[in-house]
């Protein structure tokens, strides 16, 4: 079974470092790695130690012959014992770094300092149980045996306790759904990963670097190997193995693949864009046809007696047709021009109000007679484009209440604006209780030149646009609908912390 964990893990590491680099994903698979240098040093220190039953040998190696094989590999005892340390000592240490990342307590967030610090004792252990110092040390004072013993058992727990104190606080603080759901995987993965962990790191170096020595079986180190259980015992221990172990697996891989899955979502969009350059070729050319049709329009204005009260009808009929056709025309000139400018956006710092005050006036000339409810959890400050920030949130108020005169509500129809603090972002959420959008439909809304409106009057780079826009701030947008029952649509912004008006405020608080 510990052999099987062990290749899970070798599997894990390598998955979390080819699908995502980022800080987050080099501490997951230094955890990864710790646990496989741990597992891989107890199981040969184990093969070569023998004395124990049919089944905790099973249990361990999976098969006898394995168990063999691995035996009389010609390993030292010194490199088994230093491959435990390693991992022994390196897995707190990656645990509380990645705790401390995710935690958005200021002390902790802000202060550089701690994150360093808590490297000293990993490093401090690393160094006095490096086979030829630990050897020395304990030669030279042989009580210390005994303190270095409890001393990095105490600091192992005490990092593990503060980093899922930390893991738990900060998944508590979540309010947003989707954030919650998308951290928890990250938790349950820590939990499970600490738990297997628990499991083994009893076994202390030293124990075996003193193989041969009448000292080396101590009270601390891993129970099944210093004493007979029975069989009940190990199908016990064998089905904790396996819980945290499939639980910690599972989650690690849905975690980096639902990140890889975003980061390739921005590579394909950006293919689908390039290919529907061509579309703008198609543009021009159904322009061009269009504008024929004028022509062929202003030659039967041209024949018509306006002194004939028919022919004044058709040329109203006339004069309507090529005003529509202007303005559908417009509109999709100004879109085109706003997908192309959007890749040029100088951001400042402004207040959340402001944005949201100059998107309810674009909004409110198109639609007067339209109510938005408005709801800001603070006026935040965020670093942002302020014309083309106002732009996306335009557009999703336009899509918003479009829908909701889609779906015929009346007096029923609501249209949100709201804003969320949540970790690391300012979230603003255009929200509607409309038509919905189809769950077949999700993944296609963003796509350049996709519509399911009225393509006389839309060309399909509303919600492109807006994507690109949001990307463009540095952050992302998210989308979640049910058919019927409306939609609800996410920008989230990066948190942008003033540190001169923060260090005022603190200021003025003492």
């Amino acid at each position: 079974m510990l052999i099987l964990l062990l290749g899970a893990f070798l599997i894990a590491s390598g998955f979390v470092l080819l699908r995502k680099r980022s800080i987050e994903s080099f501490f997951l698979s230094g955890m990864c790695i710790s646990l496989m240098l741990e597992f891989t040093g107890i199981l040969i220190f184990a093969a070569k130690k023998g004395g124990y039953s049919r089944e905790m040998l099973e249990f361990l190696f999976v098969s006898m012959e394995l168990k063999g094989k691995i035996q009389y590999l010609v390993i030292p005892l010194n490199l088994i014992g230093y491959m435990i340390a390693l991992g022994r000592y390196l897995f707190p240490f990656f645990l509380l770094q990645i705790a401390m990342q995710y935690s958005m307590i200021s002390v902790i967030r802000r202060n550089s300092v701690l994150k360093k610090v808590s490297a000293i004792l990993p490093v401090f252990s690393l160094i006095v149980y490096y086979p030829k110092i630990y050897k020395a040390v304990i030669a030279w004072k042989p009580d210390f045996q005994d303190f270095i013993v409890e001393f990095s058992y105490f600091w192992i727990l005490f990092y593990i306790a503060i980093a899922m104190l930390l893991l738990v606080i900060e998944f508590l603080s979540i309010t947003m759904v989707f954030f919650r759901r998308q951290f928890s995987l990250i938790v349950i993965c820590m939990i499970a990963m600490s738990g297997l962990y628990l499991i083994y790191c009893g076994q202390d170096p030293g124990q075996v670097y003193r193989f041969y020595s009448s000292s080396y079986k101590w009270k601390r180190g891993i129970g099944y190997l210093q004493h007979m259980w029975d069989i009940r015992a190990y199908y016990l221990l064998m089905l904790v193995n396996v819980i945290c172990g499939i639980l910690g697996f599972i989650s690690l891989l849905r975690y980096t693949q639902e990140s890889y899955a975003s980061d390739m979502e921005d590579v394909v969009m950006e293919r689908k864009y390039n290919t529907a350059r061509v579309g703008t070729l198609v543009f021009v050319h159904s322009t061009k046809n269009q504008l024929l049709a004028n022509r062929v329009i202003f030659k039967r204005l041209n024949s018509l007696d306006l002194e004939q009260k028919e022919d004044i009808r058709k040329a109203e009929e006339y004069i309507t047709t090529l005003a529509d056709i202007n303005e559908a025309l417009l509109e999709r000139m100004e879109e085109l021009y706003r997908s192309v400018k959007s890749s040029s956006i100088l951001m400042v710092p402004c207040q959340l109000e402001e944005i949201v005050h100059d998107s309810l006036n674009r909004f409110y000339n198109k639609f007067p007679n339209a109510l938005v409810e408005v709801v800001l959890e603070s006026n935040a400050a965020i670093l942002a484009d302020k014309a083309h920030l106002c732009e996306a949130i335009y557009n999703l108020l336009i899509n918003a209440q479009d829908a909701v005169d889609a779906a015929e509500r009346g007096e029923e129809g609501q249209v949100f604006l709201l804003s969320h603090d949540e970790r690391l972002y300012t979230v603003i959420e255009v929200k509607d209780n409309g038509v919905g959008i189809p769950k077949a439909l999700m993944k296609k809304i963003f796509d350049p030149f996709y519509t399911s409106k009225n393509r006389n009057h839309n060309w399909g780079m509303g919600l492109y646009y807006v994507r690109a826009i949001v990307k463009g701030h540095l952050g992302s947008l998210r989308a979640e609908s049910r058919e019927g029952k409306g939609s609800s649509f996410y920008i989230l912004l990066p948190k942008y912390v003033n540190e001169r008006l923060a260090g005022n405020q603190n200021g003025n608080k003492k």
